[in-house]
């Protein structure tokens, strides 16, 4: 694998054709998550844990009687070691680590299955001699393994320690050429007494190794163990710093540096503020008087699946949360915790004046609390939960997801190029929320070398235009209409994509950007055919068709092109991702998952809609391949540009949804649809927080750091819409929720920078320069390094990057969705809601406001307008026995005067729909939406729906 991204995609014309990675489909079957691990805890062994040692560690952890032969501690690494930073009388700190310590001055005997190791921390002021004696003990006992260390101050002076700390190098390399069941993926949740963390094969086939905190036990931070470096690394990290993915600085080698989770972090505390870091979580110390002792233990154990995870937390005395609908929660929707603890507990605000908190009661062994919060930006809630307990739970209050949607788009608009001397005219800039510069080609600002493509190509440069035209193809402005016809005028046609007068028509360029692969010397596909990275061709797709969707619902709306004209470019375009890669260097669209992609059905029905059956029918021939190949030929559901990625779940997904609804599409059988179906959502689940709750974990996609580094990224709502859709349509896999789901695609939108004037514009970046700025992913540690190479203090990037894709998925996505729901009930997500007798009215606050999918009292009904919205705080009315449907709606003012209902599941009968004094009879009938005239600029007007028989 190429050790950074400029090698892989400059070497790709050579390499990608013949690339194969392991299958995770074929492993994924082998085993059912039921059948390896329960049976395996009842045979007859003494212990759970399989284990091998070399002195005071083990290098060996395995489950006894796996389907799998998992090592889940990394090769060549040990678990067991210990960091202790110490000192006397408030001196200078000294470190003490297990792992420098010689063999010969431990003391280690075995322990069971295990073994207890000691050791003794000395002064380095000779005359104090030994200071600290260390002793750590790992025993299998049974169904768990103990895992404790014990101080005790061996001196005549009080000793403080300042840093407790536990590497956790498990074996998490993801290695091209390992197999996918060889490493394993963390999540972690470090908060207090509740803290834990879990490992699990990317199969999701159980057991998963789960570590918890005893009673008296708690985490409070995290870092990494110092990586390995080169000896001529130009820049040097300080110790703990946590770096992104494929740092420049970094060794390549085959195990991360470990996971370093903290019990005290005093003395840390103090090397992160030198930093400039910001930590959310108390720190603390313990001081040992002399002879005096203190012992910290965790368990480790196993659970088949992520409900056992959640009651192996309840079962260590921990607490199990739930939330719905988000850790992120918009300012007009609440967000309610259902909490389970087998002792009593209580809640308390970080900003108790700007939140309310109202106890529900219990439901089913849970304790219900509905929490409102009016203060933007981070919030604490503090579960109290036993004596001197507690576990801290982070959320993210935003303005509301519908000023969030316009204020990015204004803001994106707002930096666009206009200078027709610059070859980049009509460029729709990155922008520097921490220093207020406009990038471009004049000025990178601090990206450099190979990563300046993120300004104006790729990924991070195509999602801009992307967001813009998804937006205006819901709330359409005249100003951003304009705007995206400048960059298509300007920079795109003829620039960044190849004419119809070019060979290889519709083909993109790729890094650095278009105008140096232009002007470049090369005739091949390293400069002038440049045009084969097929990752970018979704993006313009998405900007076409939108742009197309604007033109004909919106006919109004001065545009420079008609609807037939932007069809046929986003007709174009999606050919060239399947067409152009292939022919200039042989790369398959056919073998991985875009972000973006899933518009291509859309495309290809709007086409056949408009008479262009000829481009519909090639079109779909070659999407109906890529589905077949995913279906049924092994996909790797991990492979991208990296050897493990989280970035086609959207893809695979919209894959999966094509074949359940088309039987017998390309070839494929409804049994292997299911199968696959199956298979890529536990997938996207194993790389999802499902469990962990903090606004930037829950619903986040996870990279191979395990939620360490970049989260948050495009891939939570786009993944998210994914989780959605399967519990909506399929719902196979039981923990694939419409409240993870929904979860997810709310998350990222905690990384925009925006506020009224009180609040400061923001609370990443306060100014009102930045009010509508994002960060391009979230960075969870203290302190380090982010991907594009700057140094982060714990938060957003201060460049969007690719986040602007999430948010086109987002828009896709969100809905309001009434459902029942095992934990919270009859739940309104995205929305409020209030039950009367035989009804529900339910006031959509999803931030588009075009969907409703119901799924409660045994309907599965969905509504979905075209050319209109649901009337902004107006109550649609659902009675419950599917009888009647009163619908307010409002148009645009530049709208065709026409509106598309489509509503699906209605119960079979007759019904009677009214507009305004005029009704129609129909029958249910899915493949064709109900038709209403209302005129452009109607605030509301009132569509029911009633069931004759």
């Amino acid at each position: 694998m190429a050790a950074n991204r400029r090698e892989f995609l400059l070497g790709a014309a050579t390499v990608v054709a013949g690339a194969a990675l392991p299958s995770l489909a074929s492993a994924a079957v082998l085993r059912s998550p039921e059948g390896s691990t329960e049976a395996a805890w009842d045979a007859a062994n003494d212990s759970a844990f399989l284990v091998e040692r070399k002195g005071g560690a083990l290098t060996s952890l395995r489950f006894v009687g796996d389907a799998f032969p998992t090592n889940y501690v990394g090769t060549g690494q040990e678990l067991g070691h210990v960091l202790v930073v110490w000192r006397r009388n408030g001196g200078a700190w000294q470190k003490f680590d297990s792992s420098d310590v010689a063999a010969a001055d431990a003391k280690v005997t075995p322990a069971g299955a295990g073994f207890e190791a000691e050791y003794r921390a000395r002064d380095v002021e000779a005359e104090h001699g030994e200071a600290i004696a260390i002793t750590v003990r790992m025993e299998p006992q049974a169904s768990i393994m103990r895992w404790s260390v014990a101080l005790r101050n061996l001196g005549t002076d009080a000793v403080e320690v300042g840093d407790l700390a536990l590497p956790l190098p498990m074996h998490s390399s993801f290695g091209a050429k390992e197999p996918p069941t060889a490493s394993v993926l963390k999540h972690h949740f470090v908060s207090g007494h509740g803290s834990y963390l879990f490992w699990l094969r990317s199969n999701s086939v159980g057991p998963y190794l789960v570590m918890t905190p005893e009673r008296d036990t708690h985490l409070e931070y995290w870092d990494h163990t110092p990586p390995r470096r080169r000896p001529d690394a130009a820049t040097a990290l300080v110790p703990g710093q946590t770096q992104a993915q494929a740092p420049a600085t970094v060794a390549p080698i085959p195990q991360r540096p470990a996971f370093r989770a903290y019990v005290h972090s005093a003395a840390a505390g103090e090397t992160v503020a030198a930093a400039g870091g910001r930590w959310r979580q108390p720190r603390t110390s313990v001081t040992l008087a002399p002879a005096a002792q203190h012992e910290y233990a965790f368990q480790l154990a196993w659970a088949k699946d992520y409900p056992a995870v959640q009651q192996r937390l309840l079962d260590a005395g921990l607490i199990d949360v739930e939330v719905a609908p988000g850790m992120t929660v918009p300012q007009d929707l609440s967000t309610t915790l259902a909490i389970r603890c087998k002792e009593k507990i209580s809640l308390a605000a970080e900003h108790p004046e700007h939140t309310r908190i109202e106890s529900l009661g219990e439901r089913n062994g849970r304790q219900m609390v509905r929490v409102t919060f009016s203060r933007l930006g981070e919030n604490l809630i503090t579960v109290n939960h036993g004596a001197g307990r507690s576990t801290r739970l982070e959320f993210f209050s935003t303005e509301p997801l519908e000023t969030l949607i316009h204020k990015r788009a204004a803001f994106i608009a707002k930096h666009q190029v206009r200078d027709e001397s610059k070859w980049y005219n009509g460029l729709l800039c990155e922008w520097a929320m921490d220093t207020h510069v406009q990038l471009g080609p004049d000025n990178y600002d601090r990206i450099k070398s190979w990563r300046v493509y993120e300004v104006t190509c790729d990924d991070p440069g195509l999602s801009k235009p992307a967001y813009l035209a998804s937006k205006n193809a819901e709330f359409p402005e005249p100003a951003q209409v304009e705007a995206l016809d400048y960059y298509i005028e300007h920079f795109v046609w003829g620039g960044l994509q190849r004419t119809t007068e070019e060979k290889y028509s519709y083909g993109i360029y790729g890094i650095l950007d278009w105008k140096q692969n232009r002007d470049s010397p090369d005739p091949g596909n390293k400069g002038k055919l440049h045009i084969w990275r097929p990752y970018d061709y979704p993006h313009i797709v998405v900007m076409y068709f939108s742009m197309y969707k604007i033109a004909r619902d919106y006919p109004g709306m001065e545009m420079k092109l008609d609807k037939a004209a932007y069809l046929e470019r986003a007709y174009g375009t999606a050919l060239g991702m399947f067409t152009v890669p292939m022919e200039v260097t042989h790369w398959s669209a056919y073998r991985t998952g875009f972000y973006n992609e899933r518009v291509i059905p859309q495309l290809m029905d709007e086409l056949e809609a408009n008479g262009r059956h000829e481009e519909g029918a090639t079109l779909r021939g070659h999407w109906e391949k890529k589905v077949a190949f995913f279906v049924t030929g092994g996909p790797n559901l991990f492979g991208s540009e990296y050897a493990f990625d989280s970035t086609g779940f959207e893809s695979t997904q919209a894959l999966a949804r094509y074949a359940l609804d088309r039987p017998g599409a390309g070839g494929t059988t409804p049994e292997a649809a299911k199968a696959f179906a199956l298979t890529q959502i536990r997938a996207n689940l194993f790389c999802r927080g499902v469990v962990e709750k903090s606004y930037y974990y829950y619903g986040s996609d996870y990279r191979g750091s395990g939620g360490d580094s970049f989260t948050l990224t495009y891939m939570s709502p786009m993944g998210g819409w994914a989780v959605m859709d399967h519990a909506l349509h399929d719902h196979t896999e039981p923990n694939a929720t419409v409240r993870l789901g929904f979860a997810s695609m709310l998350s990222s939108w905690a990384l925009m920078n925006t506020g009224t004037a009180e609040s400061g514009y923001g609370y990443w970046f306060p100014g009102e320069m930045n009010d509508g700025g994002c960060g391009g992913g979230f960075e969870p540690a203290a302190y380090g390094m982010t991907w594009l190479g700057q140094q982060h203090h714990r938060g957003p990037w201060y460049y969007s990057s690719e986040t602007d894709l999430g948010y086109c998925g987002a828009l896709r996505g969100l809905a309001t969705v009434v459902a029942d729901d095992e934990v919270f009930g009859t739940f309104c997500f995205g929305g409020e809601m209030r039950s009367t007798k035989g009804s529900l009215e339910i006031v959509p606050k999803d931030g588009v406001r075009r969907r409703l999918h119901l799924r409660t009292a045994g309907q599965n009904v969905d509504l979905e307008l075209v050319g209109a919205r649901f009337a902004k705080g107006h109550a649609i009315e659902w009675h419950a026995d599917g009888k009647r449907l009163v619908v307010p709606v409002e148009t645009e003012s530049s709208a065709s005067g026409k509106i598309w209902l489509s509503v699906k599941g209605l119960p079979a009968g007759s019904y009677k729909a009214t507009y305004d004094g005029k009704s129609s009879t129909f029958q249910p009938d899915e493949a064709k939406p109900l038709e209403f005239d209302i005129p452009a600029g109607t605030s509301k007007a009132m569509v029911e729906i009633v069931r004759s028989y």
